[in-house]
């Protein structure tokens, strides 16, 4: 399996490469990692292979373990990427998302039915436009610095005689 699953992965597999991602990126032994989550090794090692049923108490003690997100990981298998229980646990996408939801479900309770599809794509739309756009704009300042020391650089004099 590399970046993504390939269709029709099986969520343990999925899991297995999620967990062992983010455990080696923090640096974490097997024994370190069952140890934090206070589970014998070989319960943690059938749970990193992915040997198991997805347990929900052993991914939030290993989130706790690792400082990594909870919700990542679980979105990482219903997405089929692995690499994704990474990337969201730096910035706590998954978490937002769902405390989001929560939210959402506080306020409108039962009436989320009455939310038609065409209003939640929309909504859900503009909020992955609007977090692409603005990893693709340039800070104005470091643009300006960088046009300036081309200029300055382009006017020097050239060395030599």
């Amino acid at each position: 399996m590399t970046e993504d699953a390939p269709s029709g992965a099986r969520d343990g597999a999925v899991l297995s490469e999620a967990l062992k991602a983010i455990r080696k990126d923090r640096g974490l032994t097997p024994r370190q990692t069952a140890g934090a989550m206070h589970i014998a090794l070989r319960t943690y090692q059938r749970f990193e292979a992915g040997e198991t049923k997805v347990n929900l108490d052993h991914i939030y003690r290993f989130a706790q373990a690792t400082r990594s997100d909870p919700h990542a990981i679980f979105m990482a298998i219903s997405i089929a990427s692995p690499r994704h229980a990474l990337r969201g646990s730096e910035n706590l996408i998954d978490t937002i998302l769902t405390i989001g939801v929560k939210e959402l479900d506080d306020i409108l309770g039962d009436r989320i039915r009455d939310l038609d599809q065409r209003t939640i794509v929309t909504a859900v739309t503009t909020l992955v436009d609007t977090l692409a756009a603005g990893l693709d704009r340039t800070d104005p300042t470091q643009r300006w610095l960088e046009d300036g020391a081309q200029e300055l650089a382009a006017r020097r004099p050239k060395p030599g005689r």
